[in-house]
C-alpha cells in the first residue's frame, strides 16, 4: 500500500483519466501480469548516423534527439573558447555534459559557476545567463519552450524548439524522428 501512494504523490497534478490509466498499469506490474515490449513510439537511434546541425551561433551544434513541439532534446557540441550571448530562458532547460566545461558568472555576486564532465545542470524558468564553455563540451540538453536573447541591432530574437526542429530538418537531419506530419507539433510549438 505505500508503493500506491508514493506512486500516487507522483502522479498528483494529472488528469483524473491519466491517474486512473497510471494506477492501472501500477496494479498490472503488482501482480506480476506486466511484459517486455516495444511500444508505438520507442526509437532506438544510432546518434553516429544523424548529421551535426550548426546552431545560430559559430562554434556550436547539435544533433535533434527528440522534438514534442514545446520541448526538445539535443545532443550539443561546443568548440573550446565558445562564449555565447546573454539571453534568458522562459521555461527550464537541463544540461548534462559528457565532456569538457561549461559555466557562467553571476553578474551581482561576481561568483563564477562551472560543471565538467559528468556535471548536470538545471536553469528554472527566467534563468539570464551569459555562459562559456573554455574547454568546449559535449552534452545533451533537454529544452522546454524559448531562449530570449538579442541580435547584433538590438532587436530581440526568439529561438525554440521548432526552430531547433526546422533547421535540423533542413540539413536532413530529423529522419531518425518518424515524425510523418509536423503540422500539429510546430503549430503547438508555436503557440507558446
Amino acid at each position: 500500500m505505500l508503493f500506491l501512494q508514493r506512486t500516487t504523490d507522483l502522479v498528483f497534478g494529472l488528469s483524473t483519466e491519466q491517474k486512473e490509466q497510471d494506477m492501472n498499469m501500477i496494479s498490472d506490474a503488482k501482480s506480476g501480469s506486466l511484459k517486455a515490449k516495444k511500444e508505438k513510439g520507442n526509437r532506438f537511434t544510432d546518434t553516429n548516423t544523424i548529421p551535426w546541425t550548426s546552431f545560430f551561433l559559430n562554434g556550436v551544434d547539435y544533433k535533434l534527439l527528440d522534438f514534442a513541439g514545446e520541448r526538445c532534446t539535443l545532443l550539443v557540441k561546443v568548440e573550446k573558447g565558445t562564449k555565447l550571448a546573454i539571453h534568458q530562458h522562459l521555461k527550464p532547460v537541463e544540461l548534462y555534459l559528457m565532456s569538457g566545461s561549461f559555466g557562467y558568472e553571476d553578474a551581482e555576486s561576481g561568483t563564477a559557476d562551472m560543471i565538467y564532465a559528468g556535471g548536470y545542470l538545471y536553469e528554472p524558468p527566467g534563468t539570464v545567463h551569459e555562459p562559456t564553455s573554455p574547454d568546449g563540451f559535449v552534452g545533451v540538453a533537454v529544452i522546454h519552450g524559448h531562449v530570449v536573447g538579442f541580435d547584433a541591432q538590438g532587436k530581440e530574437v526568439r529561438i525554440g524548439p521548432e526552430d531547433y526542429y526546422r533547421r535540423a530538418k533542413e540539413n536532413n537531419a530529423v529522419a531518425h524522428l518518424g515524425i510523418e506530419d509536423d503540422t500539429e507539433l510546430l503549430a503547438r510549438a508555436s503557440a507558446l
